[in-house]
């Protein structure tokens, strides 16, 4: 089971995640339309990610950051995606994989969480419903 300080670090580290995503497929986004979505997905990853840091830091605890080895391995499977395809719809389906990973994941903790803080219950939903909504939005361009 998992406590207040593990579920806030998982929530941080899937919005960092989500935010590095946006950062290394960005230079590759060259419709517009595209670009703008993926600049509104990164503004909420970046809103949820502040929010279990300042959660965080008002327990006084230290927030955890995702591996260097977690952010190199995505930023190298990204590098040989978008070689590989740089297309939209190649992008945009990156991205949804992406998506439909954090609500697996997102989804499980929510099970495994103990706790019953409200504030916590609520940015974990939120984190849910922003990967849901993000995954609609790339189906527009699938």
């Amino acid at each position: 089971m998992l406590n207040d300080i593990e579920m806030l670090n998982f929530i941080r580290k899937n919005a960092q995640m989500g935010c590095q995503g946006i950062e290394e497929i960005t230079p590759y986004a060259k419709e517009e339309k595209f670009r703008k979505a993926l600049e509104t997905q990164q503004e909420e990853y970046k809103t949820i990610f502040e929010e279990a840091d300042r959660l965080l830091h008002e327990r006084n605890e230290k927030p955890e950051d995702v591996s260097a080895m977690a952010k190199l391995s995505s930023k190298t499977m990204t590098m040989m995606q978008t070689m590989k395809d740089p297309s939209v719809e190649h992008l945009a389906e990156m991205m949804y994989q992406g998506s439909a990973m954090g609500i697996t994941k997102i989804t499980r903790h929510q099970k495994d969480y103990a706790g019953t803080n409200p504030k916590i219950c609520d940015l974990a939903k939120r984190l849910l419903k922003t990967e849901e909504n993000n995954m609609e939005q790339m189906r527009t361009f699938l």
